[in-house]
């Protein structure tokens, strides 16, 4: 079932993102088109008034905490409860799998690369086209993502913007000390480049500068930096077309490109090395002016502003650099969806919860009051210490009209151990690898992977 729309427009404040995720509503043309924009529409009473959510945290707030801005409109316009389910993080995987096909299937989860495509195939997910109007007020303008997640032709994945697949954090200070142009003026001249940021790295990194910190300084910090920047070349290990037929990337020239890039990270010695701090990271360096550049989720930028990281008007943020031989600019497109259960019972309280969703992604004045919350230091209401040019710069970097998104790698979820995009990309990132060894390593195990995902069709 398709809910009513209102014609409202803004984009969801990263504070959310730590405790939501983003997918929203549609409607189809029904007579409350007319209400243009009047986000003050009577109440709408659901049928079934719960809904069922499941992930590794809930939907309602912690206790003394406010709620979500989709959460109160979820309440007040259709008089909607959610039942929340928490697992945690290391078994969410397995839970919502055995949740999916449990007699007591919750309604909705979230996004989770490392289930597709299989969740699409064996029904853990659900199609969204009888839920939204993807062609309608605001996720039109959004489609182009929700295509790269199709799967034999039907929708799968919605949302009302598309955030970036992760940032990099910088100190200005730290740029300032060692005479580097900031990357955050160098995207805004066009100049934010694979070569511009290696280049930065090698000036600033010195591996024997073990003054206050053993380690020395390094140019890059975080969770394989390599498998999460690769996709700047525009061509993810593994693609699937709209109909689900999957397609072995490893010879493409561009992925050759972007791996000799990373390779040339651990060749200069820019790359934090994780195995000499018992394999953790150190976002703490950003702060002691030891690391040049962190690499995470922008849900995490509140730390360096005004958290246990802070320093202040010295935090920054800016995508992930453009491959200088593409024909586009690419950036992976964060995919923070919210997603029906195969088996979800109450489809019309979850299309309710995304048409709430893009309600608030999309209202003027909710998006004034999601950039004060941005602006904010109080942290007790969810205030993320933001500057003004933060806030700014966010709607620029996230501006479809100036990056070309890029779906996910789907090697992650043909179910074949050992023989992910991570796997492929660990090979140069951690051991060095040559490319041409690590292709011909990993080709005939891709062709495999997809083969049986294909034969079990």
């Amino acid at each position: 079932m398709k809910l009513v729309r209102w014609g409202l427009t803004t984009i969801l404040s990263a504070a959310m993102l730590m405790s939501m995720v983003s997918c929203g509503g549609g409607g189809d043309n029904s007579s409350s088109e007319g209400a243009s924009g009047d986000s003050t529409s009577s109440q709408l009473e659901l049928k079934n008034k719960k809904m069922s959510f499941m992930a590794h945290w809930g939907l309602n707030p912690a206790e003394g905490q406010p709620e979500s801005p989709t959460l109160k409109m979820f309440k007040e316009k259709y008089g909607g409860e959610v039942e929340d389910r928490v697992t945690t993080w290391d078994e969410r995987l397995d839970a919502v799998t055995a949740a999916a096909m449990s007699d007591d299937c919750p309604d909705l989860t979230v996004y989770w690369g490392e289930l597709l495509p299989k969740g699409f195939s064996n029904g853990l997910y659900r199609e969204i086209d009888d839920l939204v109007d993807l062609n309608g007020f605001g996720w039109k303008d959004t489609k182009v993502v929700a295509d790269r997640y199709m799967f034999n032709g039907k929708h799968y994945v919605c949302t009302p913007y598309v955030a970036d697949g992760g940032v990099l954090f910088y100190n200005k200070a730290t740029i300032k000390e060692y005479n580097l142009e900031d990357p955050r003026e160098l995207f805004r001249k066009g100049e934010w480049t694979w070569d511009k940021m290696l280049e930065m790295m090698k000036t600033f990194s010195d591996p024997n500068d073990t003054d206050g910190d053993k380690l020395g300084r390094y140019g890059i910090d975080g969770w394989d930096p390599g498998d999460s920047m690769y996709h700047t070349c525009g061509v993810p290990l593994v693609t699937m077309d709209e109909n689900g037929k999957l397609q072995n990337n490893i010879d493409d020239p561009a992925i050759e490109r972007a791996m000799n890039w990373v390779l040339e990270f651990r060749k200069q010695n820019v790359g934090f090395p994780r195995w000499d701090n018992e394999w953790n990271i150190a976002p703490e360096r950003i702060k002691s002016g030891k690391t040049l550049f962190y690499i995470n989720g922008l849900w995490e930028y509140n730390r360096f502003t005004i958290g246990d990281l802070a320093i202040g008007e010295n935090a920054c943020f800016v995508p992930y650099p453009r491959d200088p031989n593409a024909d586009a600019y690419y950036r992976i497109a964060g995919i923070d969806a919210y997603m029906p259960f195969g088996g979800a019972k109450n489809t019309e309280a979850v299309s309710a919860w995304l048409d709430c969703h893009l309600m608030v992604n999309r209202d003027e004045e909710l998006r004034k009051e999601t950039d004060e919350l941005r602006v904010s230091t109080n942290a007790e209401e969810g205030g993320l210490g933001w500057n003004e040019d933060d806030v700014t710069f966010f709607y620029e970097m996230t501006d479809l009209d100036t990056f070309t998104p890029v779906a996910n790698d789907w090697s992650g979820g043909l179910g074949v151990a050992g023989a992910t995009g991570h796997d492929v990309i660990s090979r140069v990132w951690y051991d060095s690898t040559p490319w041409a060894t690590v292709r011909e390593q990993y080709k005939p195990m891709l062709d495999d992977a997809i083969e049986t995902f294909e034969a079990s069709l």
